[in-house]
């Protein structure tokens, strides 16, 4: 039987591997909210095969598995991609992370954050192309297991469309709350998954960022 259950995980995991592309033309479609949603879903099942997998894999060694102490590493970097996608345009965002843990439990943090946005105007055939930059200082409690809660201040310097009388760019303040899961992948990499609600949200915040913000992010301990 555990024979039959791994494999049926592998073939899962294979499945997901292989046919991720099948999806994309479906998150492209959707808005900015579900094509977040969906990517951080399909992240998070793929993270729990993958952990239930590698449990598997060394609840068959038997007697012979051992368990390995690894040591514990303070500083770690990582960060996240992400895009959205919609029929005017689109956006990217890059946004390295580079973090240290106080306790096992408890990490602060900074991010730096960058933005390009292109779109088309609904109103005529000018195409804007923006640049957002800014950062941002997180401080990561993980109370239980896997879970975290987490909150953040960002200052992001956004740039606006050309407006008569209106300035080429504004200092947008976020306070970001919230929490997520994070997973381990093995060795010193690991994985997150966070959903968060920006406190601060304004008429400028939906240039960027719309409530709820779903972040999926990866790192490694050093």
């Amino acid at each position: 039987m555990e024979v039959r259950h791994t494999h049926f995980l592998l073939v899962i995991h294979t499945f997901f591997r292989h046919y991720y592309c099948i999806f994309t033309p479906f998150i492209l479609k959707t808005d900015k909210f579900m094509n977040q949603l969906l990517k951080a879903t399909i992240v998070l099942i793929l993270m729990v095969i993958s952990s239930v997998e590698l449990q598997a894999q060394y609840m068959n060694l038997g007697g012979q598995a051992t368990k390995v102490k690894t040591n514990e590493h303070r500083w770690f970097v990582g960060g996240m991609l992400g895009g959205s996608f919609s029929s005017y345009g689109g956006s990217f965002e890059i946004a390295p992370i580079v973090g240290y843990k106080v306790t096992p439990e408890f990490a602060v943090g900074t991010r730096l954050t960058y933005i390009y946005s292109s779109y088309k105007s609904q109103y005529s055939s000018t195409r804007y192309n923006l640049n957002d930059y800014g950062a941002s200082l997180f401080a990561r409690y993980q109370f239980y297991k896997y879970f975290f809660g987490q909150a953040e201040y960002e200052a992001l310097s956004l740039e606006m469309p050309p407006r008569p009388l209106e300035p080429s760019r504004i200092l947008l303040n976020s306070l970001f709350v919230g929490g997520g899961i994070i997973q381990p992948l093995g060795g010193r990499g690991f994985a997150t998954v966070a959903i968060l609600f920006n406190l601060l949200e304004n008429e400028y915040s939906n240039y960027v960022y719309s409530n709820p913000i779903i972040r999926v992010g990866f790192g490694v301990g050093l």
